[in-house]
């Protein structure tokens, strides 16, 4: 059984009241699931990034909010919530609300729920439409991120309509596909991609994640000239150790990936069982860049906040659990998971596949 039967039942309870994504996991994904399992049993770091666990439910935080960085707050036309925008020069699409799976850690939780029940559903052609309406009204933006949901699960014909429509821009895609559902990356697509120079960055949060079918899309997509980049989430019981980072770090180093962000997970509603106390961030930062070559450790450590992008630079003010960044003359205060609440992952679980 891949889920107890009384914990599927309390999660599905949230899933009704609480605005929480239902489980949905792809075949492809669920086989190295399973593959985990069979090894160690439930609750490793692949289990963890799709199943809810006990402490997924139960553990809370202080401070803990819906929607940490504000999207509302962020929203340049009215009526219109698939459109955000937080700098001058790029501007962010949600061009879907469907994912391949459900990550279990999303911090879009509450939004994508939120829009997956919404009665205003926009058609692809009608987004892009609109978006490129305001494009031509704000000439300061020469960047449009397609984001979701996971853009890659609209299909070629939606993606093209997209990106062509948006060939004046330099385009860039976040996905989970490449882990979740890689054979999305057909031949026909990867010219489309290619054709409009797209960035694509991954989300890739474990070494395990990428196994030799990921690994031959990867190559191909390479070779076809695309920029491939990464930005994952820092994540109690999937990748909190700097052992971890610099295996999966270097494996997408080999593959020619660029690292961009390593980010700080939002102090979300149910979020709390993958966090990680702030001090035992800076020791897994500090663990990593003396450890590792310099092409690993220019990773940032990064946290997305309502007033942009903040590192640890940016700390103005660190009082216990009460952490204010400074950005840009503004601040924003962050509460900290307690200390108590962060048990260190073992790293025989976290990598435990490397002690068979």
């Amino acid at each position: 059984m891949l889920i107890d039967s009384g914990l599927k039942k309390d999660y599905e309870r949230l899933v009704e009241t609480e605005s929480v994504l239902p489980i949905k996991v792809s075949d492809f994904y669920l086989k190295k699931v399973n593959d985990e399992i069979e090894h160690i049993g439930t609750g490793g770091p692949l289990y963890r990034s799709v199943l809810p666990t006990k402490e997924r439910i139960t553990l809370k935080a202080d401070h803990e909010t819906r929607d940490y960085v504000e999207e509302d707050k962020h929203l340049p036309i009215n009526g219109v919530d698939y459109i955000m925008q937080k700098y001058d020069d790029r501007v962010l699409e949600m061009i879907t609300d469907t994912c391949f799976a459900h990550c279990q850690y999303c911090f879009r939780t509450y939004n994508l729920a939120r829009f997956q029940n919404s009665n205003s559903k926009e058609t692809i052609k009608n987004k892009v439409s609109v978006l490129k309406e305001y494009l031509s009204k704000n000439k300061k933006i020469s960047e449009v991120i397609l984001s979701g949901g996971d853009p890659l699960s609209i299909g070629y014909d939606n993606l093209s309509c997209a990106l062509r429509g948006l060939k004046d821009y330099n385009t860039r895609i976040h996905t989970r596909a490449i882990v979740y559902q890689p054979e999305v990356f057909s031949e026909e697509t990867i010219d489309l991609l290619k054709e409009n120079d797209t960035r694509l960055v991954f989300h890739i949060n474990h070494p395990y994640e990428i196994c030799d079918v990921v690994e031959e899309k990867i190559r191909l997509l390479g070779k076809s000239g695309i920029r491939l980049y990464s930005q994952f989430p820092l994540l109690r019981g999937i990748n909190d150790n700097h052992v971890v980072l610099n295996q999966l770090l270097s494996r997408m180093d080999d593959l020619r990936i660029r690292p961009l962000s390593i980010f700080i997970p939002d102090p979300i509603s149910y979020g709390a069982s993958f966090r990680v106390n702030f001090k035992r961030v800076v020791q897994i930062m500090n663990d990593l860049n003396w450890s590792t070559p310099s092409w690993v450790n220019s990773t940032r450590f990064v946290m997305d906040t309502t007033i942009g992008k903040v590192r640890h630079e940016n700390i103005k003010e660190w009082d216990g659990d009460c952490i204010i960044f400074a950005r840009d003359g503004k601040e924003v205060k962050y509460y900290d998971i307690n200390e108590a609440l962060d048990a260190p992952s073992d790293i025989e679980t976290l990598l435990w596949r490397d002690n068979l």
